[in-house]
Order: C-alpha cells, then sequence, then structure tokens
C-alpha cells in the first residue's frame, strides 16, 4: 500500500498500519534511484539542449520554424 485516502500519513495512527499482513509505503514507495537518474537526465539535458539552441525530446518540431 502506498496510498492512502488522506495523505500525509503524519501521526502514524492509521488502520493499515497495524495490520500485521499489509506493507505501507511512502506515497514514492515505488521509486527506485534508477527511475530518478532517467527522468533528471532526461530533463537536464532537455535543459541544456534548449539553452545551446538545439532542443531535444521536442513533440511537435514544426513549432521551433521561425517564419
Amino acid at each position: 500500500m502506498d496510498v492512502f485516502e488522506d495523505e500525509p500519513v503524519l501521526d502514524g495512527n492509521h488502520p493499515l498500519l497495524r495490520m500485521p499482513n499489509a506493507l505501507c509505503t511512502p506515497h514514492l514507495g515505488y521509486v527506485v534511484q534508477e527511475d530518478y537518474e532517467i527522468i533528471y537526465n532526461t530533463a537536464i539535458d532537455s535543459i541544456l539542449g534548449y539553452a545551446a539552441g538545439k532542443p531535444v525530446n521536442v513533440i511537435n518540431p514544426e513549432a521551433l520554424v521561425r517564419k
């Protein structure tokens, strides 16, 4: 379980937390370091590409053409 009806669970007083057969994590319990590296590297590459005048990962490249 990584999503609760009311978040964040701050006081640790939630029925699921007291169940011996439930594993409860913060809302980001599914994230692993490798995913963060991919996401943030892609973001940095996009920013640097744009700053250098060579945007990357552009969904609509026709918008880059100046009239």
